[in-house]
């Protein structure tokens, strides 16, 4: 029972800490290019913050090319670290 507790309260967790998903951004108006910068983005901060369930992710090509991708790499990239060092 004890560890169907932590389960759940890590899954909870996880699912807590992405503010954005792919549809939500989309949906709210913001271009492909720059969801997938934002998400990658979003990612490569978390880890560079510590976090341990996300990776440094970043599409180097696309960053130097495309000015969507780099401002949502960007985004993403601030506003991850920013979260997970405000609460640890």
């Amino acid at each position: 029972m004890k560890t169907v507790l932590i389960a759940l309260l890590v899954a909870s967790f996880l699912v807590g800490c992405c503010p954005a998903n792919r549809k939500g951004l989309l949906s709210a108006g913001y271009s492909e290019h720059y969801v997938d910068g934002y998400l990658d983005g979003y990612s490569a901060g978390s880890r560079v913050a510590g976090h341990p369930f996300y990776q440094f992710t970043r599409d180097l090509g696309r960053y130097e090319r495309d000015h969507q991708y780099t401002k949502g790499w960007d985004d993403g990239f601030t506003i991850a670290r920013g979260e997970y060092i405000a609460v640890r």
